[in-house]
């Protein structure tokens, strides 16, 4: 065979390759992103671990490209921008409330654009955006609420930062507290209080990613009047302190 005629079959077989590469690449891209965005909107927590374990996050990277490392890594930080974007959505079709969306969209958001290598993405990022707009559909939907508990909810969260009880709460919406503390927990799964606090920490941690206020003020901020109290509440829902988590933020992690 002729040199020329090797050379074109060589490029004929690499251009063949390449587009099964771009195929395989494609199809598995979107095998995934419909399995999670499933398992999200569903909060089926099984269903979703199920579907991680058979991400090749390795064969994924390969993707990148090879023009060094900032280059691999502004497109990883694109790919999960746009991850991101699709669990969002996800978690929104599951009944999860536009503030709590915004918090956990945001935070992932300054998560992904502050770090500074692959390694913190994968370590810290990539498997747990997956995981905490699952668990918000799994704590927060609104579904199945009858239309008096979505307006009750609704409100909470857009009155995070001011006094919430169960007897004003029940006053504004016509309700007996107790029937309400007892309404609450059977259509929630929580107490009313337990509900307010898990909101309210998910509030603290977008604050803390900010990286511009202190401990105290994120307290205050969050609708907080007690530091002590704050830091008890945000151990018994996250199981660390929020010093320890502070010092786990991509501000604070070197490359």
């Amino acid at each position: 065979m002729k040199q020329v005629e090797v050379k074109e079959q060589y490029k004929r077989e690499r251009v063949e390759k390449l587009k099964k590469l771009n195929s395989d690449a494609f199809s598995y891209r979107y095998l995934i992103e419909d399995q999670v965005t499933d398992a999200i909107t569903e909060g089926n927590r099984s269903m979703l671990e199920d579907t991680l374990k058979i991400i090749n996050l390795d064969e994924m990277l390969e993707y990148l490209g090879e023009e060094g490392k900032e280059f691999q890594l502004r497109n990883f930080k694109n790919q999960l921008i746009i991850v991101n974007t699709y669990c969002r959505i996800a978690a929104k079709n599951g009944g999860v409330l536009p503030l709590y969306l915004h918090l956990i969209s945001e935070r992932f958001s300054i998560l992904i654009e502050d770090a500074e290598s692959i390694q913190y993405l994968r370590e810290n990022v990539y498997y747990e955006i997956y995981r905490e707009y699952c668990q918000a559909v799994i704590d927060f939907s609104t579904l199945t609420y009858s239309s008096a508990m979505t307006e009750v909810v609704s409100y909470i969260t857009e009155n995070l930062t001011s006094e919430l009880t169960l007897t004003n709460i029940a006053s504004i919406f016509g309700m007996h507290p107790v029937h309400l503390a007892r309404k609450f927990k059977q259509e929630t799964g929580t107490t009313f209080i337990g509900y307010v606090n898990q909101q309210r920490i998910y509030l603290a941690k977008y604050y803390f990613h900010l990286g511009n206020y202190q401990l105290s003020e994120v307290a205050n901020l969050s609708g907080f009047n007690s530091h002590s109290y704050f830091t008890k509440v945000f151990k018994k829902i996250t199981g660390q302190t929020p010093t320890k988590y502070i010092k786990q933020l991509p501000i604070n992690e070197k490359a």
